[in-house]
Parts: structure tokens; C-alpha cells; sequence
């Protein structure tokens, strides 16, 4: 390990340029690629400079907030923060150990501040206060949400065990923290959406801003620093959920039944019935502009319509060149696609030049079955940071809400042919077959989410001026969806490029239905 010798006090080790250097050559490089929650890891990395240095009291301790700018040779420039701390003794997680130094003469460790209680008790405690502390940018600002509980103080931290993008912390036994590592300049969409729903409308089907973290500079944007929500109790995310109700309908196969038990549509009709309740949620302020809905400008339109053409051609390109890697039922999926280009790309131009009377709203982005908590009565939606692909300002753009509905309905198909497609009770159906059954239980599932979900917004809301604008949009989004999903795919899984491949048939045969007929 790197051990790295500061001729500078522990207040400005920045100044130190020489230290900083191996710190930017010898050390960051290998450290954030061990790292779970760095981003970069299928990239080519190139160098590493630290872009921004702030000096933060953090209660007993002083905390260094690094914010690295890591440079690859095939991708855009990323930033990440690390908070740092010295000290002498070895901590007892090893991982937070970034290197061995010498500083003001004395041997220790340079270590990811997020492991150590000390400074986990900060960031609780400066959010109760709403703390403000100022740097030569700007100002590193605590701020309170309604959910913060009045009067509570810190009791406890521990790390839930989860892997992800983020550094999570759970205080007091009822607060969830997200100390998001990669930044982007703009507030974190789910900071917004979890802000907005909490404090301007009664939807509560969420975990409630409790606070947030912000580095605010004049005329910058704000950069998301991290996030305080509620705890959510729950039994496991409906991803997992449904693959264990569908274990009866697994079962019943073999003895040539269709079973699907009255529980399953009731939780169908419940999860629909939340999903048009946030989305009336979120359109329902007209006076806040990142939140009142719009109209379906010329500006959206061409956006759009390219985003998903150049989706189109990305996804035909990988497809052609990784065919001969599927299996034969694959193949065949590959060349309905390939042949269905004109199809597709006309329909996509459709958007440029349709008339749409619906609004535009913020949307949670993507959502999925994985993205809603099963409590055991009710669900919980969660994570509104919006497409990992996207950019931050994309993830904010106003979509149709049935951007989310096509995505829910996207979630369902993938989870019975994940269950079907793989399972030793279903490997003796002919593949046929197969697909056959498990269009029959998507399509059950899907009418009675579209039923429920139309049923709650009402007949005659703005988000929707006609059924007619309704099934076009559905559409549209379901076969970006299942394009989109096929890049993944294709990149990651090849066993289960057909899932998406028959989601797009499955749409481009709806969609030739209201073109040919």
C-alpha cells in the first residue's frame, strides 16, 4: 500500500501539491476501482484529479470532502466525493483504508469518513440543526425535511447490507441516508420528487424527505451531496414478491393448469391504484414550475423521437452483430426485429407530427418491480433518480406518465419469463408453447394494471384527453422500453435477449393491428 508523507498541517493537506499528486496517481485510481459504489469500472480509466477540496468541521472531527474528476480514455469525465479523515489508529474496516501516511509526524490512515461513527453522528446532528458551513466556493448547507422527526436526536448508526451506487446509513433505527458518491451538477432528481411529494401534496406511498445535504455555489447549479428519507419496514421489493406468486402458477404447469390465485390480481389492482395516485401526486401543483405539467411541445417532440430513433439504431446494430450468439427461438425473435425496422422507425416518426392534447409531467423515470416495496399490506415506491443511461437533465425532462406505466408493464413480462424461461418445472414445454403461456399470464397481469391504473385517474383528467392518445402513447413507450432493455441485454445476458426481442414483437404486432386495420 502507498504510504503517502504530508509536509502540511492537517487543515490545509490540499496546499500540499506534492502529496496531493501521488494521491491523484498512486492511490485514488486503485482505491475507487475497489470500490463498489464507483460507476466506472467498465470503462477505461485514464487519470484521476481532484477537482474540488473543502475542509469541513463535522462535530468533534474535521472531515476533508474530496471530489475527484476521473477521466477515461472511451467515456465523458464522472465525479465522485470521498469524505476523509485522518487518524492514527487502524480502523477496524479495513475497506475504508485509502492509504498509510505520515502527517504532522505522525503515522496513520487517510479513510473514507462514511464508515466512521464520528462523522456519521455529524451529518446526522448538522441535519437537526440545519446547519450551513462555508467554503471559499459557496456554501456546504444541512437542510430538514418534514419528515425529520421534531426534537430527535442521534441515537445510533449502522450500514444496511446492500450494494449499491451509494453509500447508505440508517440512523436511529428509522432513517434511510444515501451519501451519493457519483455527482452530478443539478439536484438529484430523487431529492426532488421525495422533497416535492412530501411537502406539496399527500401522497405518502413513499419513504418521507426527512433532509438533504447541498453544496450550493453562486451562479452553479446545487450538487446533491446526500439524502435523509424515512425508513421504509418492509417485507421485500415486489420484483421478489412476484417471482414467489408466481411459484404457484410455475407448479400448476406440469399438470396442464392455469392457475393464478385471487391474491396476485388484488395486489395488481393495489399497486395500479398507487402508481396513478403518485401521478396525479406529481401533477398536481401547477405553481411550481420544475413540477407543473406541459404540453407536448415541438422542443419534447423532436427530442424525444430522436432519442428513440438513435435507441433504434444502436440496438439494430448489436443485435445483428451478437445474433449468431442466441439460440434458434432467439435468432428467429432477431430477425422479426431486424425486419420490423421501417415499421419501427415510421411509427417513432409519428410523434414528431400526431397531434396530442395530454400533458407532460415528472415521472419517476424507472420505475419497475424492483423500484416498489411490498410491506406486507401496501406498497412503497422508492428510488426516483430517474434511468441510469440518462443524463441528469434527461432524468428531469417531462414525460407522458405512461412512460412509468409502460415500464411496470415491461417488469411484469420480464418477471414470468424469468421465472418460465429458466425454471427446471417448465424445461419439458416446447418453447412454443411456452412463449404462448407466458403471453397469456402477461396479458392477464397487464389488462388488470390498465384497468386499474385508468380507473383511478379518472375519465375525464387533463393527463389524458382520449383513449385514442392513451393507446398511442402506451405504445410508444413500450417499445422504447423493450428496445432499450434489449442493449442490457445483449451487453450482459445473451440468455435473455428473447425477453425483450418478444417484447417488441409483442408491441410491433399491436401496432400493426392499429395501422393495417
Amino acid at each position: 500500500m502507498t504510504k503517502i508523507c504530508f509536509t502540511s498541517t492537517r487543515n490545509n493537506i490540499f496546499n500540499d501539491k506534492k502529496a496531493v499528486h501521488l494521491l491523484e496517481t498512486n492511490v485514488f485510481p486503485a482505491y475507487i476501482q475497489s470500490c463498489r459504489w464507483f460507476g466506472g469500472k467498465a470503462y477505461q480509466l485514464k487519470h484521476v484529479e481532484v477537482e474540488h477540496f473543502m475542509n469541513v468541521p463535522m462535530g468533534i472531527i474535521s472531515t476533508d470532502m474530496w471530489i475527484l474528476e476521473v477521466h477515461y480514455h472511451d467515456h465523458t469525465p464522472e465525479y465522485y466525493q470521498i469524505p476523509i479523515i485522518f487518524t492514527e489508529q487502524k480502523p477496524d474496516n479495513e475497506k475504508s483504508i485509502i492509504c498509510t501516511c505520515i502527517l504532522e509526524n505522525s503515522d496513520g490512515f487517510l479513510t473514507d469518513a462514511a464508515y466512521d461513527q464520528r462523522f456519521q453522528q455529524a451529518i446526522f446532528e448538522n441535519i437537526a440543526c440545519q446547519k450551513k458551513i462555508k467554503q471559499p466556493t459557496g456554501n456546504l448547507q444541512f437542510i430538514k425535511g418534514k419528515g425529520f422527526a421534531e426534537g430527535e436526536n442521534y441515537q445510533s448508526s449502522t450500514f444496511p447490507n446492500l450494494e449499491q451506487s451509494n453509500t447508505s446509513i440508517i440512523f436511529n433505527e428509522n432513517y434511510f441516508f444515501k451519501l451519493y458518491r457519483k455527482l452530478y451538477r443539478g439536484n438529484n432528481p430523487e431529492l426532488e420528487h421525495l422533497q416535492f411529494l412530501t411537502e406539496h401534496t399527500t401522497f405518502d406511498q413513499i419513504p418521507q424527505f426527512a433532509g438533504s445535504i447541498i453544496w450550493n455555489r453562486k451562479g452553479i447549479e446545487p450538487v446533491t451531496f446526500g439524502l435523509l428519507m424515512q425508513k421504509v419496514d418492509a417485507q421485500k421489493d415486489s420484483w421478489s414478491d412476484t417471482g414467489d406468486t408466481l411459484n404457484d402458477f410455475l407448479h400448476s404447469l406440469p399438470k396442464k393448469e392455469f392457475t393464478v390465485k385471487e391474491y396476485v390480481f388484488e395486489r395488481v389492482e393495489l399497486l395500479a391504484k398507487r402508481t396513478a395516485q403518485m401521478h396525479l401526486a406529481l401533477a398536481s401543483n401547477k405553481k411550481i414550475k420544475d413540477f407543473a405539467p406541459e404540453h407536448f411541445n415541438t422542443q419534447y417532440r423532436n427530442w424525444f423521437e430522436h432519442h428513440c430513433q438513435t435507441l433504434l439504431q444502436q440496438r439494430l446494430t448489436l443485435a445483428i452483430q451478437n445474433k449468431h450468439l442466441l439460440d434458434p427461438q432467439g435468432q428467429e425473435l432477431a430477425d422479426f426485429f431486424i425486419r420490423k425496422k421501417d415499421l419501427i422507425q415510421f411509427f417513432f416518426s409519428l410523434l414528431k407530427y400526431r397531434r396530442i392534447d395530454s400533458l407532460r409531467t415528472r415521472v419517476h423515470g424507472d420505475y419497475h418491480l424492483g423500484q416498489v416495496l411490498w410491506t406486507g399490506s401496501d406498497y412503497i415506491i422508492i428510488d426516483f433518480e430517474g434511468e441510469p443511461e440518462s443524463t441528469i437533465t434527461e432524468r428531469k425532462f417531462k414525460h407522458s406518465p405512461l412512460k412509468d406505466v409502460a415500464g411496470m408493464i415491461r417488469s411484469y413480462h420480464y418477471a414470468v419469463c424469468a421465472k418460465l424461461y429458466f425454471s427446471d418445472e417448465a424445461k419439458n414445454i416446447p418453447p412454443e408453447k411456452l412463449l404462448t403461456i407466458t403471453d397469456r399470464w402477461y396479458n392477464l397481469i397487464k389488462d388488470i394494471f390498465l384497468e386499474n391504473y385508468y380507473q383511478t385517474i379518472g375519465k375525464n383528467n387533463a393527463l389524458y384527453r382520449s383513449r385514442a392518445e392513451i393507446n398511442f402513447l402506451l405504445l410508444y413507450h413500450l417499445l422504447e422500453k423493450a428496445i432499450y432493455e434489449l442493449g442490457y441485454e445483449l451487453n450482459s445476458r445473451p440468455d435473455w435477449v428473447k425477453i425483450p426481442l418478444k417484447g417488441i414483437q409483442n408491441v410491433v404486432r399491436d401496432i400493426e393491428k392499429t395501422i393495417y386495420e
